[in-house]
């Protein structure tokens, strides 16, 4: 059968989508995947087999003032006439949308072709585009049991959050210190401010390794675009042991070496945080819309996973303090990340691929 998964925009959005594609194509499912036209996309695709790949003009709601209106629904219309070209030529038997306004289109589509589809909603607080493509989808899927109360009961199911393969099962700590140049017997905090990058996220660690000291660890920092020099330069005026770069292909290998993460709260990097079981301390970026970042946190910090830490109230001190604690305590590093375990839901590429075989009949 033929999959469309458009699953672009956003590494959270792009991700979980792969990890169901990657079980669509053991399958011996044929999969494409629709992706946006941003960087992030362009480099997380580059090296992928077995996959089909096109990209859509992004479309994003930003506001009810005139001249953006007018350029989404300008957006929307290209979008429109790309998507139907992608249907002609594909002839999917069911789409999958996995969030944000980059999949209007294309499920407007499906609608309008007859063809079955699924959305896919990771965030404990539904997007906006989620919530109208709801309206006309034939199934919805959630990441986050809470996310389901905003959904029609008969149509939703909480099938998790998927996460892509290479990240299901942890890696060889050792190896992976070797391979990033790290001492294995120091520890290590990994540092994501998501696909994208975050600005007051990087310069809030920064300033939390300045009051640690002595208690200073090796540090693994995805920056983002345009943050890596300057960070870069922080960590050196610290002397600080760092390693850091923009983007990172490979997740696998940081995850691996890493003791502690610090992180935003996006849905798809709390799945992995989750399936590997490492404790965390989370930073939700504070203009999510409807602040779903911080409801994503909450969740992992009220069953012990993760620290919260609100960017806007941070104090660096403290954050410092609460690295330093963590790192040097492996019995509470250990109940967080069993917690986080608890958190997971291994399967969730297999049950998405099951109710895309299911629609598409």
């Amino acid at each position: 059968m033929n999959i469309l998964i458009v699953c672009g925009g956003t590494g959270g959005h792009l991700f979980p989508g792969m990890a169901v594609g990657e079980e669509l194509l053991e399958r011996q499912h044929q999969v494409l995947l629709v992706v946006s036209e941003k960087e992030v996309d362009t480099r997380a695709v580059e090296k992928v087999r077995g996959f089909l790949v096109e990209t859509l003009p992004a479309v994003a709601w930003r506001g009810v003032r005139p001249d953006r209106a007018f350029h989404f629904a300008a957006g929307l219309v290209r979008a429109m006439g790309k998507a139907r070209r992608i249907f002609k030529s594909f002839h999917p038997n069911a789409v999958l949308g996995m969030g944000g306004f980059s999949s209007a289109a294309p499920l407007f589509q499906a609608r309008w072709s007859g063809i079955p589809s699924c959305i896919h909603e990771s965030n404990a607080i539904p997007g906006k585009a989620n919530r109208l493509a709801a309206r006309f989808a034939t199934k919805v899927a959630v990441g986050l049991e809470l996310a389901g109360r905003c959904f029609p009961a008969q149509r939703t199911i909480w099938t998790g959050t998927p996460v892509r393969a290479a990240l299901r099962q942890p890696g060889d700590r050792l190896a992976a210190c070797k391979e990033l140049g790290l001492e294995a017997g120091r520890p290590v905090v990994l540092v994501v401010g998501g696909s994208q990058g975050a600005r007051g996220l990087n310069r809030l660690v920064l300033a939390a390794a300045e009051k640690m000291q002595l208690a200073m660890p090796q540090w693994l920092h995805l920056t983002g675009a345009g943050e890596e020099e300057t960070i870069r330069k922080g960590y050196a005026e610290l002397k600080a042991d760092a390693k850091v770069m923009a983007f990172s292909s490979e997740m696998p290998l940081l995850y691996a070496a890493a003791d502690l993460v610090v992180a935003r709260s996006g849905a798809s990097s709390l799945a992995e945080i989750a399936q590997l079981g490492l404790p965390s301390i989370l930073t939700p970026y504070p203009h999510a819309a409807d602040n779903h970042q911080l409801a994503n946190a909450r969740l992992f910090a009220d069953a012990g996973a993760a620290l919260l830490c609100e960017e806007r109230t941070a104090d660096p001190a403290w954050l410092g303090g609460e690295i330093a604690a963590i790192l040097g305590d492996k019995e509470r590093r250990k109940k967080m990340g069993d917690a986080a375990k608890r958190l997971r839901h291994a399967d969730a590429h297999r049950k998405l691929a099951d109710m895309m075989e299911e629609l598409a009949g």
